[in-house]
């Protein structure tokens, strides 16, 4: 691998779940954060664990790791603070999943203009490209022809992998009808008190 890399060409991307302080900053590159309103956030994680794992894991303790502070990448509203407090880095955008679902064009011509003004103006001036961007990102479309390659657990020591389909739903509000009143106070209390004052907060509960 590390010969390759210096044949590939200067623009490149990769995707991580690493909280803002555990990256290696590069003032050349552009980071692009999506974030999920927490209850949502949650149960799609739930069910992408037990399409991944070959043991069942229980909802509620599931939810009782979720908001606690022990868990892998760090607790979530962690996580989007850790970005959320350098939402005016210059070479930083912060765009919500609610936002991407509802107006898929105007966000991802957002975008386009956060990476760069050519690509801004590619999607501008050739609407079949939008088009087919739009048409090539539809939940249906990636559903159908992405998947999700994870090592086996069955068979660890063995070059076998299983083939997860990562997109299950792709809606909003989910979480509102998976959990419990209680789990929807608790998420709201500690978001509360974790990001109170930032915007995100603001477009997850209005406050």
């Amino acid at each position: 691998m590390k010969e390759k890399v210096p044949l590939m060409k200067s623009r490149l991307g990769s995707k991580h779940h690493y909280p803002f302080n555990m990256i290696k900053r590069n003032d050349k590159a552009k980071y692009l954060y999506i974030y999920r309103h927490p209850e949502d956030t949650f149960v799609s994680f739930y069910h992408f664990l037990q399409s991944i794992r070959e043991e069942k894991f229980d909802f509620d303790q599931m939810f009782e790791e979720f908001v606690s502070n022990d868990i892998e990448y760090g607790r979530y509203f962690e996580h989007v603070l850790s970005f959320a407090t350098h939402k005016n880095d210059d070479n930083l955008l912060l765009i919500s999943y609610e936002q991407l679902f509802n107006n898929r064009k105007e966000g991802y011509l957002r975008i386009a203009k956060f990476l760069g003004e050519d690509y801004y103006q590619s999607l501008v001036n050739d609407e079949a490209l939008l088009n087919r961007v739009l048409e090539n990102t539809s939940f249906d479309y990636m559903k159908k022809n992405l998947q999700f390659v994870h090592p086996n657990p069955k068979e660890p020591s063995k070059d076998t992998v299983k083939t997860v389909n990562f997109f299950r739903k792709g809606g909003v509000g989910d979480g509102k009808n998976k959990l419990s009143p209680d789990q929807i106070k608790r998420i709201r209390e500690l978001a509360n008190e974790i990001m109170k004052g930032t915007e995100v907060l603001k477009q997850w509960y209005g406050e």
